[in-house]
């Protein structure tokens, strides 16, 4: 067991307890990371993540750029606010399971959702030119910009009670956000207009058709009037299935993709988040341990050695 998988279990070992015990808790999950709050004791899990010091650096640069100048109150951004169910990521021609393209072609637009900040003025000439691609990672960029829109879930237990959902996030950053996302699904979907029965499909910033000069053209021309540049790629195959879609790259590499579950409300459900901690809380609930007894014996060991600490730091009176 990694150190990860340790922290997540000991947090599910003290939820078990405080359940067990009857007591109200908190538990508070930021950017995959979970905290357990209660007035007891507390617990944090760390998510691993894959990026240096420097993009680290850069990735807080850019949010303290935007708050420090405070460009989510200009008047542009304040009058026209953007929501999530605005935004389309994906968009898919209506095809029969089991079709197959033969002849695609793949354009996506070079650094969209960084370019589309720059456009914006949401981010200046210096963090423009230190994120530009050479300089930092594609993930560094889109986690800097995607940082805006950044949320916090309060999960207020009493036992095994769920009592109160609180959902922390700051509307004018998250506007930023989703005003970025809609002005790349905007011109996505000039782009699908332009190309009618030859578009298959997009996603995010790449939009995939039928491979004719003049479809490639359509595309290019419409990514340069917007003010992108944009990468042109060949595509094998495309076969659509009951699951998905599969992109067949030349070469071994098959990338599949399934279509977003929503809600009925229209949210997309996104269960990723929480599938490591089920998978830890699965083992412990399969386990014949007594939590209770475990922890408090943790706790009793505690105290015992707190105790000795303080004994020795007593000094007898000459």
């Amino acid at each position: 067991m990694n150190n990860t998988q340790a922290r997540h279990q000991k947090l599910l070992e003290k939820q078990k307890f405080l359940i067990d015990m009857d007591r109200e808790y908190t538990i508070k999950i930021v950017n995959g990371n979970y905290e357990l709050i209660s007035d007891m004791f507390s617990h944090k899990t760390f998510k691993k993540f894959d990026y240096t010091i420097d993009e680290l650096r850069f990735i807080m640069s850019v949010r303290s750029y935007v708050m420090k100048n405070e460009i989510y109150l200009q008047p542009h951004f304040q009058d026209n606010q953007v929501f999530a169910e605005d935004v389309h990521y994906i968009s898919v021609a209506r095809v029969p399971i089991g079709k197959t393209f033969d002849n695609v072609c793949e354009v996506d637009i070079d650094q969209a959702y960084w370019e589309t900040a720059y456009q914006l003025g949401i981010i200046n000439d210096t963090i423009y030119a230190k994120g530009a691609k050479g300089n930092i990672s594609k993930k560094a960029r889109l986690t800097a910009l995607g940082s805006l829109a950044r949320k916090k879930y309060n999960y207020k237990f009493k036992g095994e009670k769920l009592l109160d959902t609180i959902i922390e996030k700051e509307p004018l950053l998250e506007n930023l956000w989703f005003t970025i996302c809609k002005r790349v699904s905007d011109v996505m979907h000039e782009v699908i207009k332009e190309l009618g029965r030859d578009f298959i499909f997009y996603w995010v910033d790449g939009i995939y058709f039928q491979n004719t000069p003049k479809n490639v053209q359509k595309a290019m021309s419409i990514f340069i009037k917007n003010g992108y540049n944009s990468k042109f790629k060949k595509i094998n195959q495309i076969r659509f299935h009951e699951r998905g879609f599969a992109v067949n790259d030349y070469g071994a590499i098959v990338r599949e993709f399934s279509y977003p579950q929503y809600s009925k409300k229209g949210a997309k459900i996104d269960h990723a988040e929480n599938f490591k901690l089920a998978k830890v809380a699965n083992e412990i609930v399969n386990q014949n341990v007594d939590m209770v007894e475990k922890i408090k014996g943790e706790m009793r060991d505690f105290d015992e050695k707190e105790k000795a600490k303080n004994k020795k730091s007593i000094k007898p009176k000459k």
